[in-house]
């Protein structure tokens, strides 16, 4: 496994075999699995568990600040909450795009740069490596400037 510097925000699925690194800001670093996946979630759950990992450091990273402020955990949840309401009220929603990683196991959904679902291709056990490798270039194309990104048609 990766170590990362101290300035980085790791965070896992509920099997602890998922796992997501953002910086302070809640930006993507890196994904992968650990030992285990296949027995913990399987070709039919690994791509929600690697998004429920991502979600998990964002959130860490997120309330950490409020934390260290000493704001209660509570008080940072409703924040994030009303921050979400606000965005989402805000702003016309965008279309639809679905970015496939590009040894085509791991699939994105998303509208803008919020990540609406994710799916696998057809997996064994061996493709540990292969399917880290792929969300995570999936996860960083979606990270790019729109203008700049490659996406397969929605359908």
């Amino acid at each position: 496994m990766n170590s990362y510097p101290a300035n980085r925000i790791t965070g896992s699925d509920r099997t602890g075999t998922a796992f997501a690194v953002v910086d302070p800001v809640g930006r993507f670093v890196d994904i992968g699995l650990r030992p285990g996946w296949w027995p913990a979630l399987g070709p039919a759950r690994v791509a929600a568990g690697l998004l429920e990992a991502l979600e998990s450091a964002r959130m860490q990273a997120a309330t950490a600040p409020l934390v260290e402020r000493g704001d209660l955990f509570d008080t940072a949840w409703s924040r994030i909450t009303e921050a979400y309401r606000l965005i989402d009220e805000g702003r016309e929603q965008p279309a639809l795009r679905v970015i496939i990683g590009p040894r085509g196991l791991f699939r994105l959904h998303a509208r803008g740069g919020r990540i609406d679902s994710a799916e696998t291709g057809p997996l064994t056990p061996a493709d540990t490596e292969r399917l880290s490798a792929d969300a995570r270039d999936a996860l960083a194309e979606l990270a790019r400037p729109a203008a700049d990104a490659e996406c397969a048609p929605a359908g």
